[in-house]
């Protein structure tokens, strides 16, 4: 059996938080979610999948959703929905 490391929970986290908050810096971000420990790699990650965009301004990344992320926390959320309604 392989084990499959699914890091759905954490996008949506990530996600809800700049739903909520709209752009944020690294930092904040990072702190908002400490149970993630999150790194600049993982933000990078998601940049790369179309889910959030990174701006470096300053002396770090400003983080903010974009509309494929916007549209894959919607989708999540249903799904979610959907379970408990089951």
């Amino acid at each position: 059996m392989r084990a499959v490391d699914d890091d759905t929970e954490m996008k949506v986290a990530i996600l809800q938080k700049l739903q909520q908050w709209g752009k944020l810096p690294e930092s904040d971000l990072s702190r908002m979610l400490r149970q993630y420990h999150l790194i600049t790699d993982d933000f990078r990650d998601l940049e790369e999948e179309g889910l959030i965009e990174l701006v470096f301004i300053g002396d770090e990344y400003v983080i903010g959703a974009t509309r494929f992320g916007t549209l894959f926390l919607e989708q999540q959320e249903q799904e979610a929905q959907r379970a408990e309604e089951a």
